[in-house]
């Protein structure tokens, strides 16, 4: 299988990329063979592998050994930067050296770029875009958007959609080879400057309206280059002396890398990515419609089964563990996707239209039946990959696989993402084929989007000769504040837990962490490191829940916006009583599973509501390290005025900001007096990566925004602008205060006077131009209210649960009407924690003894037992105490009342105070067996006079008078 994934022509393509010379396929083949059969399935090559492969090179007496050292380094570079290998410590020199290689290539056609350059710069191309044949079309797409090879020109060319409006820029989506039916396609993003948008738009409609147009080939655009580079030997005549044969792809492509990297100043590593659309890949956002949110924000902060399975069942499962299943059932009932693909069958799909929007049923003791209902209801919906519609006869092999997997797959299993990795490959590996393996990843990829199973990682699935899937999606600031502020303000969650999530979201996004990493973080690895309070250091290490993925320690520096760091700063201060070693997020002695179930979950769910099903929590790293490296780059350009970014990403893209960032590496020295060759590796090590090229391929997605780092404003005639925005759009251009000032001659009627005018400055013109709405927009789907920004914009919506009084609610039973659940996580509890006054351990004991995540409450049954039981008589600020009769029917009301969740923080004595004309054993008796449990003091006086009396008394176990008090004013 390997084998068949890694091949010489994937090598030649990969090279030929690069501008290098690449070896004989026959070469190529030979270091494969011998790498795979080395291998052992892992994305890692052994010193003792690359040792025996070197010295099957040596011992060949030709010239072929040194052809076949070339090779083997070219596969050995393309398995690092593509496929993410681990090479020996001897080969960790080899991306440098076969750069320099590749850079010094490119510098041997500087000549030939700075002709070429120098040509293209004294033509105004704005006013000839709409005449442009597909030479000289590429030529200005290679100098105006990215130094592409022939190759791919030639098919963006044969792509008339290609463009696209995205982040409030003009974008070229450029296709990634594939070289197998079942690779999922990947494209990456170019920002296209106006005049090359205008220039495409043009030859993309001259195409359409004369389709006798002439096959473009690579042999056409070379003869017509050479047609160029010949008319340029008058003005550079050694450029004949070094081309003496007509120039090839190959040099015409250095040449223009030399272009950017001469010109325009890219450094080695940035011009990669612009050489190579492989190197990163770029997603689509999907339209989230309202009542998808509505619908999925309801159920935030609450688990998938709550509305189905009783609380006990999860309490159950949780102490010992779930393995039963209902496998005696018939299966119609117990895998539902097959009754309703028997529906599918018989009906029209119209019919089903009810049923497939109906709200599903989870079972805790397996999920496995609910997740191949929706994988089912999805795949009708939406079709597959590559077709909008699927048959019966698909479906049916897509979801056939059900009862062949190992099951079954608890509630607590699937949130777990360790036992869920590990269901997951059993299940892979347990099929007999490579189309049964093919159809289980094919599910898993399913789950690796389901709110429950978000952390499956699908990387172990990967053949390691196979370029690494990328789940590309990002989010800028405002959207994660927008998802903080839905965590915060959700009646359904309670008030600490609400706190715990969304600062879970704000340090994946702001410190780019991985979820495991923020799950054990503990109050000893957060330090703030300001006086302002907005920067913070995170000691990323092993702890007794877990070591990192990498098994180094490493600390990483964070800054936030203010209204995010006064949260976390709230988080400690709630904690400052605590023990260092305590984890961040979560009461006291809770449990890793049950903290990533309600701190992490709700933070997907959140994600998925606002954004739609493809988002995952990992995307909140991914985000983070695009902020990351925007803030690098802002740094090393002086660049701080970005376009198409939000407020909130806009604040923490400025000069103070950026520097406060990488605090730590400048150590009070300007950026110009530190090693900035060194900047991309920083970065790499802020997110715990090895190499640059990981970053570069799974986290920064697209390149659309990396050239605003190194375009310089240009200067544009009246004509010229007028042939790209129009007359009506120039002349309002022209008529704005920044832009009159440049035109010291307002009468000039020539049209030859010059504004200066930068490419997002002038993207932002042709957008609103009447050009630029013909344009298609992928922004429309992220038009959403702005968030507040204000220092207390985050902590004041916590408070407005409470202020509001949308508590959460609880139903007793499925005919009850829902009655107000007891809260007694408030505002006054938050200001004793962080006043000192009271113990987060006590917080944490009363949260365990009332039923840790439970929503409890009493019901309209308890609150008639209460009337019936007789008045509370308060004794002081932690005990009261009920007096009633001491009969059956008592009996029966004290159970449902005083056993109730609630009543559990309460140590429970009972004293009977007996007349003296009367036996106390027949009482004393019904208190042991209907009121009395085992270790509860049961005392009986004699009295002389007066009637006999039966009191309880229940004394808070924590030690808190305000915690008594919030529970004395729900009961009453």
């Amino acid at each position: 299988m390997m084998r068949k994934l890694l091949s010489a022509s994937v090598i030649t393509h990969f090279v030929h990329e690069l501008g290098l010379p690449p070896q004989a396929d026959e070469h190529y083949e030979w270091v494969i063979v011998r790498v795979v059969n080395n291998n052992h399935n892992t994305r890692r090559l052994s010193s003792e592998a690359h040792t025996a492969i070197k010295a099957s090179i040596t011992s060949i007496p030709s010239g072929r050994q040194r052809r076949l050292k070339i090779a083997l380094d070219h596969v050995l570079l393309y398995l690092q930067q593509v496929c993410q290998w681990q090479l020996p410590e001897d080969k960790t020199r080899l991306y440098p050296d076969q750069r320099y290689h590749w850079i010094k290539h490119v510098m041997f056609h500087a000549r030939l770029g700075g002709a070429v350059y120098n040509h293209y710069t004294r033509q105004e191309w704005a006013l000839q875009y709409k005449t442009l044949n597909a030479a000289e079309l590429i030529n200005l797409l290679a100098i105006e958007v990215a130094p592409l090879s022939l190759t791919f020109w030639i098919d963006v060319l044969q792509r008339p959609n290609s463009i696209e409006v995205f982040e409030e820029k003009i974008t070229l989506l450029v296709s990634h080879p594939t070289t197998r039916k079942d690779e999922l396609p990947s494209f990456s993003r170019y920002a296209l400057t106006p005049v090359a948008c205008r220039a495409l738009v043009a030859y993309h409609k001259r195409v359409r309206t004369h389709k006798t147009t002439r096959r473009v080939t690579e042999a056409s655009i070379m003869s017509a280059f050479n047609e160029v580079v010949e008319s340029l030997h008058v003005l550079h005549p050694q450029l004949k002396r070094s081309y003496p044969n007509p120039i090839k792809a190959r040099e015409w492509h250095l040449a223009m890398q030399a272009i950017w990297h001469c010109e325009y100043g890219y450094p080695p590593e940035l011009l990669l990515d612009m050489v190579q659309p492989t190197r990163h890949c770029a997603y689509s956002r999907a339209t989230v419609s309202d009542w998808h949110t509505r619908k999925a924000l309801s159920a935030l902060h609450t688990l998938p089964f709550k509305a189905y399975s009783t609380q006990s069942s999860l309490k159950a499962s949780e102490n010992s563990g779930i393995t039963a299943t209902a496998k005696d059932a018939p299966r119609s009932w117990y895998w539902p996707h097959l009754a309703l693909l028997k529906r599918l069958n018989n009906e029209p799909r119209s019919a089903l239209e009810t049923e497939l929007n109906t709200d599903v049923e989870w079972r805790v003791e397996d999920v496995l039946p609910t997740l191949f209902l929706l994988f089912t209801i999805e795949l009708i919906l939406h079709g597959g990959v590559k077709r909008d519609r699927l048959s019966y006869s698909t479906l049916v092999k897509y979801t056939g696989i059900y009862n062949k997997l190992p099951g079954p797959l608890s509630y607590l299993e699937a949130s777990d993402p360790i036992r869920c990795d590990e269901w997951a490959k059993a299940a892979f590996e347990s099929q007999d084929s490579d189309e049964q393996q093919w159809l289980v990843y094919n599910f898993l990829r399913f789950m690796s989007h389901q709110a429950l199973t978000d952390h499956l990682d699908l990387t172990q699935f990967q053949c390691p000769t196979q370029s690494m899937n990328v789940d590309a999606y990002r989010l800028d600031a405002e959207e994660v504040h927008r998802a903080a502020e839905v965590l915060l303000d959700s009646p359904n969650g309670a008030l600490l837990p609400r706190l715990f999530s969304a600062v879970a979201l704000l340090l994946s996004f702001y410190g780019a962490l991985r979820r495991g990493e923020i799950i054990r973080l503990r109050l000893r690895d957060v330090l703030s490191t300001s006086l302002n309070g907005a920067q913070f250091r995170l000691h990323i290490t092993e702890t007794c829940e877990g070591t990192t993925k990498s098994g180094q320690s490493r600390y990483v520096h964070v800054v936030m916006p203010t209204c995010a760091a006064n949260l976390l700063t709230a988080l400690l201060e709630i904690k400052r009583t605590c023990d260092p070693n305590t984890p961040l997020l979560g009461f006291e002695g809770e449990s890793r599973n049950s903290r990533e179930r309600h701190y992490l979950y709700p933070v997907t769910q959140a994600l998925k509501a606002l954004y739609g099903n493809q988002v995952r929590f990992h995307h909140l790293r991914h985000s983070g390290a695009h902020l990351l490296t925007l803030q690098g780059l802002s740094l090393a350009c002086g660049f701080y005025e970005h376009s198409g970014v939000d407020v909130l990403s806009s604040e923490m893209l400025t000069k103070a900001a950026c520097e406060a960032r990488f605090a730590f590496w400048l150590e009070g020295r300007e950026f110009s007096e530190v090693n900035d060759g060194l900047l991309l590796d920083v970065i790499s090590d802020q997110l715990g990566h090895r190499y640059y090229a990981t970053t570069r391929l799974c986290y920064l997605h697209g390149i659309e925004w990396l050239p605003q780092f190194f375009s310089q404003p240009r200067a544009y005639s009246r004509r010229a602008l007028e042939a790209l925005l129009g007359k009506p759009a120039c002349a309002f251009v022209l008529s704005l205060p920044k832009m009159a000032v440049q035109q010291p001659n307002h009468d000039d009627s020539s049209g030859n006077g010059k504004v200066t005018l930068s490419d997002a400055q002038l993207t932002e013109f042709l957008l609103i131009s009447p050009f630029g709405s013909t344009l298609p927009n992928a922004d429309l789907s992220k038009m959403q209210s702005p968030v507040s920004t204000d220092d207390d914009a985050l902590l004041r919506t916590l408070r407005n649960v409470e202020y509001n009084n949308q508590y959460p609610k609880i139903t007793f039973t499925p005919r009850s009407h829902p009655v107000p659940a007891f809260q007694w996580q408030t505002e006054a509890l938050v200001t004793a924690l962080k006043s000192g006054e009271m113990g987060f351990d006590t917080v944490s004991a009363f949260w365990q003894l009332t039923g840790r995540h439970r929503v409890i409450g009493l019901s309209k049954a308890q609150r008639s037992a209460l009337a019936q039981l007789g008045p509370i008589n308060r004794l002081d600020d932690r005990q009261f105490s009920v007096s009633f009769a001491c009969n059956q029917s008592n009996a029966k009301a004290f159970k449902a009342l005083f056993r109730a969740p609630l009543f559990h923080c309460f140590n429970l004595s009972f004293l009977l105070l007996q007349n003296r004309k009367q036996s106390p054993k027949r009482k004393l008796a019904l208190i042991n067996t209907l009121f009395g449990q085992r270790g509860e003091a049961i005392t009986a006086q004699t009295i002389a006079e007066g009637e006999s009396q039966f009191i309880v008394t229940f004394s808070l176990i924590p030690d808190s008078a305000l915690l008594f008090r919030t529970l004395m004013n729900y009961l009453h």
